[in-house]
């Protein structure tokens, strides 16, 4: 009998969809993800029609399982039911998701039964029937910044999200320097391989540490970085105030 294919299901809320520098490394691991033989798909949430959740709490007692919105997400949620790996893709907005990202995990209380578990101070919500368990969480995100420290509240966010809903986070795919990737994305070319590596690894035993620690490597030095975007700001300054 042959085996099923994995589903991959990523979801990336950057504004600039498919040309932001976010789908760049998105792009990597899902092509990865594809080699090994894995179905994917990416949905870009910017062009969903996604309503900002009420917090009337229908979904869970006059509708359960249902939103009183009636905009793209039940279709989002019915992919989701069915992933296998589930991706998480944002640009890093003030330390965090962005809003396309935040209204958007905003809607998924209706998968989740509004009974609490409490076991060794975490507090989840089981699973409505008929939403699987047990698919690998994977969250990828780009920023300006220089280092790793700034992506700290995000990764935080999903790592206490996946916990809420009775798993954990698998990995976090951070690339921070992002600016210099749009001009030239080769210094970074041995990290995006190992995002290849990892779309790979996420549809078979898992991503290993190794590969981890190859997309997490520096590609350029901080103060340099630094240094160079602060010379390019100054120079648009100015030339704004001439055109002015």
């Amino acid at each position: 009998m042959r085996e099923k294919k994995k589903y991959v299901l990523a979801f990336n809320s950057s504004p600039r969809k498919e040309k932001g520098l976010t789908a760049m490394v998105l792009e990597r691991f899902m092509a990865g993800a594809a080699s090994a033989g894995a179905e994917t798909e990416t949905v870009y949430l910017a062009e969903k029609k996604i309503a900002d959740c009420l917090g009337c709490i229908h979904c869970w007692f006059k509708t359960p399982g249902t939103c009183r919105h009636k905009d793209d997400v039940p279709e989002l949620h019915a992919k989701m039911s069915r992933a296998d790996v589930l991706v998480y893709a944002t640009p890093l907005y003030i330390c965090s998701m962005n809003a396309i990202m935040k209204r958007f995990l905003d809607r998924i209380m209706p998968l989740a039964e509004p009974y609490q578990h409490y076991d060794d101070g975490v507090c989840s919500h089981p699973r409505r029937n008929g939403n699987r368990g047990g698919q690998r969480t994977v969250l990828v995100s780009t920023c300006g910044f220089p280092g790793l420290r700034n992506f700290d509240p995000l990764v935080l966010t999903f790592q206490r999200m996946a916990e809420v809903g009775g798993s954990e986070l698998h990995a976090s795919i951070l690339f921070p320097s992002s600016a210099l990737l749009a001009r030239d994305p080769s210094p970074a070319a041995e990290q995006l391989e190992y995002v290849f590596r990892a779309g790979k690894e996420a549809v078979g035993d898992g991503i290993s540490e190794e590969t981890k620690a190859g997309y997490s490597r520096p590609y350029v030095d901080p103060k340099e970085y630094v240094e160079e975007m602060n010379a390019l700001f100054r120079a648009l300054r100015e030339r704004a105030g001439d055109s002015g």
